[in-house]
């Protein structure tokens, strides 16, 4: 939540606890004290965490990402479905790659009839 808008809200507590008073109804007055309470609490916190956010963050970057394991197939008539990947994702197209340079090769054989 923006710090602006603790700020914000913690204000309006005040002005209507001023309002309570002013009109000597503890109706609106002794809400309000809870809502200015709860405002300074918020904003201390905001202030105590505002940097700890960047250390979680760095260390999510650092974690490695593992492979697909998995696919859940779900429907509405059946129960989901589990299929285990076989290869990941990176080694398929590595693999189709290095197939297409296989029949490349292949398709380029010298032949015998050829004369220059």
């Amino acid at each position: 939540m923006p710090f602006n808008l603790s700020f914000t809200l913690t204000l309006s507590a005040v002005m209507w606890f001023g309002y309570g008073l002013f009109l000597k109804d503890i109706c609106i007055a002794l809400p309000n004290v809870l809502g200015f309470a709860l405002g300074l609490v918020q904003m201390v916190l905001y202030a105590i965490y505002r940097k700890g956010n960047k250390k979680i963050i760095a260390k999510e970057n650092k974690l490695p990402l593992e492979a697909l394991k998995n696919v859940v197939v779900a429907s509405q008539m059946e129960s989901g479905d589990v299929f285990p990947v076989e290869e990941d994702i990176e080694q398929g197209k590595k693999n189709e790659l290095e197939d297409g340079k296989e029949k490349r090769k292949s398709s380029v054989e010298p032949n015998d009839n050829f004369e220059v």
